[in-house]
This record gives structure tokens, C-alpha cells and sequence, in this order.
């Protein structure tokens, strides 16, 4: 079913609540602002197999606002952002968070250009690129993957922005069991993993949380 365009934000305020999120007038305006240009683009640009307002209620917005939480800091980046998903969701939710959203794929990183503008997210800045090319000026607090790669190769793609006092979050759908193991028992003993609850999506979703990890300045 789809929702109807007047119905996305009160729907969406009110999983939000669901999950212990507080979305004020103004932050729903502009998450309605963000599904619009969302199905604009996605007509030509395919950046999501997900059309239907409700698919991308649950199965975007509010998958993305499941790691709202586990936020650590106000420096934060969203590894291969592709849609904005979680990261302008996350910016859109916490105007007080720096982001920067790193994505490789050109199409989808002139999305998030456009969104930024139309919307006014000061709080966002895009990186057109690989993350293993982005060299930013200092550390980040935290960052977030969702559906880009295995844990170890996160760990790879990452490694010269991890240090001792970063937060990391891996995204994923069920208890990722053999990425845990494949990771280094250092990498393993900094993981925990935290099964979440998302309204109306009734697929499993944990995310790996990986605080005090091994390697960089102290």
C-alpha cells in the first residue's frame, strides 16, 4: 500500500516514537522533502530497488534511524552512502551531528549533493570517492556502514581512519556469525552485537558495535 504523501511524516513520527526518537515539524518537512527527491531520481537513476513510500518508510528511514542510539560523538561518517541511507536520515534526525557522506558511485553522489542543497543540511558534506581515498583533515567519532562489505573488509576499506577512541557500526540483517569469526580476536573482542527492533519490518536487524579498537594514535 502506498502512503499517502500528507500521511508519510505523522507515520513516520510515530514509528519514530516507537524506536525513542523525537521528530519535531520541521524535521519531518524535510524527511518529506528527502523521500520526494528520493522517487524523483529514483525514476531515472535507480537508486533504490524500493518505489513504494511505505517500503521506503520501514525498510529505509526507519531501518536507518534504528543506529540513532549508538551514535557516539558529533563528527561522524557514513561509509558508502549510496541513497543517504542512514546517513542524510541521521543528519536530517540530529542537526547537531557533522556528517560526511563518503560514495564512489557518481549518480548517487550527485543525489546527495542535490538533497543537500534542496534541503539546506548544513550538517552534511559529500565525499565523491572511495573511502579508501578520503584523507580528512582529523578523526571522525564514529562511523557507520550499512549493507557495504563483510566485517573484515569494512575493517580493510577503514583502516587508516580507525583509532582508539572511534565508534564503528556495521549495519546488518541477521547475527553476522561468520564475519565474526573471520575477524582478527582483537578486532572480535571489540564487537558487540545488538539485536534492534524496527516497526513494520519484520526482517531481523542487528547492528555490530566496535568501540576501543586496536591500531591508531591512543
Amino acid at each position: 500500500m502506498v502512503i499517502e504523501q500528507g500521511h508519510l511524516a505523522v507515520k513516520l513520527a510515530g514509528a519514530a516514537k516507537e524506536m525513542g526518537v523525537a521528530l519535531d515539524e520541521p524535521i519531518l518537512t524535510r524527511f518529506v522533502g528527502f523521500v520526494s527527491l528520493l522517487r524523483k531520481w529514483n525514476r531515472v537513476h535507480n537508486l533504490t530497488a524500493l518505489t513504494d513510500e511505505s517500503e521506503i518508510l520501514t525498510h529505509h528511514l526507519l531501518d536507518s534511524l534504528s543506529v540513532v542510539p549508538f551514535i557516539s560523538g558529533v563528527r561522524c561518517l557514513d561509509v558508502g552512502s549510496g541513497a543517504g541511507l542512514p546517513g542524510i536520515a541521521l543528519a536530517l534526525c540530529n542537526p547537531g551531528q557533522d556528517w560526511t557522506l563518503v560514495e564512489s558511485r557518481g549518480k548517487k553522489a550527485s543525489f546527495l549533493r542535490e538533497v543537500t542543497a534542496r534541503l539546506k543540511l548544513d550538517n552534511v558534506t559529500v565525499f565523491a570517492g572511495r573511502i579508501e581515498d578520503y584523507r580528512p583533515d582529523g578523526n571522525f567519532d564514529t562511523l557507520v556502514a550499512r549493507a557495504v562489505a563483510s566485517l573484515a573488509s569494512l575493517f580493510n576499506m577503514t583502516d587508516h581512519l580507525l583509532h582508539h577512541h572511534l565508534r564503528l557500526i556495521a549495519m546488518k540483517g541477521t547475527h553476522p556469525q561468520a564475519e565474526l569469526d573471520a575477524l582478527a580476536p582483537a578486532q572480535r573482542l571489540a564487537a558487540r552485537v545488538i539485536p534492534v527492533t524496527v516497526p513494520g519490518l519484520l526482517a531481523q536487524r542487528h547492528l555490530v558495535v566496535l568501540d576501543g579498537l586496536p591500531g591508531g594514535p591512543t
